[in-house]
Order: structure tokens, then sequence, then C-alpha cells
């Protein structure tokens, strides 16, 4: 960034010290535990990053193999392979990424990745400025925005997406580029962003803001962060610091429901907002994505929950 009163962010670093390497993506990253070494290649790493506090569009080539863990930061995150390999894991579900493929960076929780000889592209957005823009495009009040990577992007938002960033891309790149334009690209790379992955908005019972109530309410959190993942509730009780037992009584007692009924319930949430956006394909596909392998016992409990079968749902 040139000075205070000049938002534009410019940053470009590169060579062959592996160790320099390291600790810029560790630092830049909110990592920890990074390792790496050289492959067949010559050792070689170069990042850029252009735009300006609310968004920088990033890219990354690292001719080596890289490892690690990053916690979760101050920014939404999307990213995509140019070339090389990588695989990200994030708890149980190990995702081996393609050539193009979008993936957004899980928001709650650490995960693990792994990438050989790759060129990336990023692009990050300050959390308050995308939780503004989510908050005026779907009017509500900001807040944290939960984007759900297990539901591949359509058609027409990749082809939305690729054109800003294009345009973005090309404007960020000129120097002359004033302030004022550039605030209206990131606003508009932002739109495209929440075309991609529109959030969730996880309807946190009002009776779990009370503060006894904490620890449920990290439970709640841990199973619409994780209703995607085979989580049990083992791995609930775990995840908010409480026993089986006093798990289970805190759902009866606060929630009139069961750790596994209420993750049953968000589960069939999330197959109904895919079936409803219209990029499900097969009702049976959909039942299938969130661990319900008896289509009949599905569709009654999607009838059960929304008053509709769930073919009603996708053919509206």
């Amino acid at each position: 960034m040139s000075s205070e009163s000049d938002p534009r962010v410019r940053i470009e670093a590169q060579g062959r010290d592996i160790d320099a390497a390291v600790d810029l993506f560790q630092s830049g990253y909110n990592g920890n535990t990074f390792q790496a070494e050289a492959t067949e290649r010559p050792f070689f790493y170069r990042h850029t990053a252009r735009g300006d506090r609310d968004m920088t569009l990033r890219s990354t080539r690292f001719d080596g193999h890289v490892s690690g863990v990053i916690a979760p930061g101050d920014d939404y995150v999307v990213s995509w392979l140019v070339s090389g390999t990588g695989r990200f894991d994030i708890g149980r579900s190990e995702s081996l990424l393609d050539v193009e493929q979008l993936m957004v960076f899980p928001t709650d929780w650490p995960f693990s990745f792994d990438f050989t000889d790759v060129h990336q592209q990023l692009v990050h957005f300050h959390r308050p400025y995308l939780e503004t823009i989510a908050a005026e495009q779907y009017g509500r009040g900001p807040g944290p925005l939960t984007l759900d990577h297990t539901v591949p992007p359509t058609g027409a938002s990749i082809r939305a997406w690729k054109n800003t960033i294009g345009l973005v891309a090309r404007i960020g790149a000129d120097v002359t580029t004033s302030p004022v334009l550039q605030a209206e690209m990131t606003r508009i790379t932002a739109i495209a962003f929440l075309g991609l992955f529109p959030p969730r908005r996880s309807d946190i019972p009002a009776s779990l803001h009370v503060a006894k109530n904490t620890s449920l309410k990290v439970a709640v959190d841990f199973i619409h962060a994780n209703a995607h993942l085979p989580i049990s509730t083992t791995d609930i009780a775990s995840a908010s610091g409480l026993g089986l037992r006093t798990l289970q009584e805190g759902f009866r007692r606060v929630l009139e429901t069961t750790p596994n009924a209420y993750l049953r319930g968000v589960r069939l949430d999330r197959a109904r907002a895919e079936l409803d956006a219209g990029r499900s394909g097969e009702v049976a596909n959909v039942a299938r994505r969130w661990g319900f392998g008896n289509l009949g016992r599905f569709s009654a409990a999607y009838a059960d929950r929304f008053g509709e079968r769930p073919g009603d749902t996708a053919r509206r």
C-alpha cells in the first residue's frame, strides 16, 4: 500500500530461498507447521497481490512441494489451480483438486493442504466487507457467512466469475487505476463471488444465545459447519467440550430434540436448498449426498419437515 490515503494494494515477492518462501506463505495465510522441499524442478516461488483493503487478487507460483495447516483468518478466500497438483483435507473430506476447480477455504475450522509444483490463483475478501455486500444483496443484517463449498457452482455463475476476474485483473494491473475505480471493481467481484457460493443463513435458535447455553451453541455451530461430513454425536460432544450425556440432555432441555435429529434436520434443509436452487440433478443424488440412503424414507422425512415432496421442490 503506497500511503494511508491510498487503499490500493500492490505486493510482489519472488526468489529461490525456500525458507523465505515458507515464512512468507505461513505468515500470509495464518498457517502453522508449513513444510517445503524442492522437487525435480529448481526451487522457485513468486507471489503477487493486487487490489485494495477489501479485496485482493493473488497469484502464487511454488515450484516445489509444500504442505501445512491453515487456520481461519480475517478473509473469505476462493482459489483455483492453474497448474500442478493439490489436495485439501478439511477433516474427513479430502479433496483432490482439478485444474480450474474452485475451492472456498473453510471459514470456521483449520484445514490441511498439500501442493506440488503449483500455480494458484486466489481472491481474498475482507470479512466485514463481504458480509456487508451480502447483507445488501440478500436484504438482511451483516453477519458471518456460511459458504457451502460442497455444492459446485453452476455454469452461468462460473462464466460470470471468470469474466469478472478477467476484467478486474486487467484494471488492477494498471498502476494508474484510481481508488474509486478499484473500489467499484472490488464490489462487482464480491457480487460475482456470492453468485458462485450463495451464503446459507444458519438459523440458530435464540435460546442458544443465553450465556448459560454457550457450550450448546458451540455444538449447534459445529453441526451447521460440518453437516456435509460424516460426524457423530461423539464428534459434536468433543467439539463443544461436553460429555455425551450432558450434550444429549442439553439438546432435550433447550431444543426439545436430540443431536442426531437436529443434524438430520440441518441436512434436510441443505437438501431442500439444493433442490430449490435447481442445481442438484436427480432427487436421489441429493438424498445420497446428504446421507439419506433410502429414498422413500428421505421423501417421508422431507415431506414431514417441509410439507411437500422433494420432487415438488425440484420442479418449481
